[in-house]
């Protein structure tokens, strides 16, 4: 029996031993064959935009063809879920986002229970502009909660894609910070709020820059805030939030990179450096400007899944904290 263990022993041994350097030689091949991104949203998009962006630039570094599959649902459950149960050998790749990386596991742990993901990269960030009707009497959100404490502004609606988005959760944290009540209309998407909101069906909304600002520039909307960091170039009389008192609300949206969790590391590593390389790329950072998107790479994988944790445990504290629910 002692020597049928030792046997046993030095057979399980050379076996992790042949493993080992199968996974390295695995790893240093990588990519050999079509490589496929899945989206959690339709096509048209940011992030939609920058999985495109990232695929086609793939396509011509490693020679190898990088598709793009949209997999809208369940707020990013079906492409997770895709991702996830996929092979983790680096050829399966989500770009998700804010909503369907973070928000999404903080509002619906049970549509997201099993889901383990390793992050790549953040790959962009958009900018958000608080924007107001053209015709409310508001030029600044001072003016706005003024006016609305004071009972001279009544009724006061906005919208979003529904209970639990960014949208509607930053403007529900801005009107009970102060104090204010405001009613939340929920709409199927972005071609239902822009219109709702140049006709005065509701009266504010979060924007990303990208649909806001040629509205704001032709004096059709407000722009009362942005969620950047710093005063937009586009515009240099808006200030941000975090300027107005209000740092922790409004929300400029990322969208990054994941591979599933057991992913080998050299995979992780091979992908986080083309991705970063394609993202500081001027003629990408370009192309990306020209469409109001910031390019915001991450200094590398272990950077990102830390940032993706704590924004996780960001949005369930203020979900916690607001009560908010989202309907199954």
């Amino acid at each position: 029996m002692k020597h049928f263990k030792s046997t046993l022993a030095a057979g399980l041994l050379s076996v992790a031993a042949f493993a080992l350097p199968a996974a390295t030689v695995h790893a240093a091949d990588y990519p050999s064959k079509t490589i496929r991104i899945v989206v959690p949203v339709p096509p048209g998009g940011p992030t939609d935009t920058a999985a495109r962006i990232v695929a086609e630039r793939l396509n011509t570094l490693w020679g190898q063809p990088v598709i793009v599959e949209n997999k809208p649902g369940g707020t990013g459950a079906l492409a997770n879920q895709t991702v996830n149960n996929a092979n983790p050998d680096g050829y399966t790749i989500l770009v998700g986002n804010v909503s369907t990386n973070a928000i999404t596991f903080a509002t619906d742990p049970e549509k997201t229970k099993g889901i383990k993901l390793k992050g790549v990269s953040n790959l962009i960030q958009v900018p958000g502009i608080l924007s107001a009707n053209g015709d409310l009497p508001v030029n600044s959100i001072q003016d706005l909660v003024a006016k609305m404490k004071s009972g001279e502004l009544k009724n006061i609606k906005y919208g979003s894609g529904g209970v639990g988005t960014y949208p509607q959760i930053d403007m529900l944290r801005l009107m009970t910070v102060n104090g204010l009540d405001a009613t939340h209309i929920a709409y199927k998407g972005a071609g239902q709020i822009l219109p709702a909101l140049l006709g005065n069906e509701i009266q504010l909304e979060f924007l990303n820059e990208a649909s806001g600002l040629p509205l704001i520039k032709s004096g059709r909307l407000k722009g009362l805030a942005t969620t950047w960091t710093e005063r937009l170039p586009e515009l240099p009389d808006v200030p941000t939030m975090q300027e107005l008192g209000y740092g922790d609300i409004g929300t400029s949206a990322w969208h990054g990179m994941f591979v599933p969790e057991k992913t080998p590391p050299e995979v992780v590593n091979k992908l986080y450096t083309a991705v970063s390389g394609i993202m500081n790329d001027p003629d990408v950072q370009k192309k990306l400007a020209d469409q109001y998107i910031k390019a915001t790479p991450s200094k590398s994988p272990e950077d990102f899944s830390s940032f993706v944790d704590a924004e996780r445990a960001k949005w369930l504290k203020i979900i916690q904290d607001n009560h908010i629910e989202v309907a199954p």
